[in-house]
């Protein structure tokens, strides 16, 4: 049976330095490894923006950056999810006014 690890990590890149402010992007590391068939490993990696921490004289203030791609996949399946249960439900009440038998 193929067994997997799985590590989730948050990552700083180099700090961005722009006038007086000091602009410091992090992005979250989500790594998969194992092995499928024995004696081959497989390894994924996503690497998502997570945020950008913004330094200044008035101290620091932290962005989150939206996952948009996540956003609209996540819509996307609900939408489909939806539409496959109204129409399972619009089967089986036709079926149901039809008598329930063929």
């Amino acid at each position: 049976m193929a067994q997997f690890k799985q590590r989730t990590r948050m990552i700083s890149g180099n700090p961005i330095v722009v006038g007086e402010r000091r602009l410091l992007p992090t992005v979250l590391v989500k790594t998969l490894e194992g092995e499928m068939i024995p004696g081959s490993p497989v390894c994924a990696v996503q690497l998502q923006p997570a945020s950008l921490v913004e330094e200044g004289p008035e101290g620091e203030r932290w962005h989150n950056i939206p996952y948009a791609t996540r956003d609209a996949l996540s819509s996307m399946g609900a939408a489909a999810a939806g539409i496959a249960l109204a129409g399972s439900i619009a089967l089986l009440l036709i079926w149901l006014a039809r008598g329930g038998r063929r």
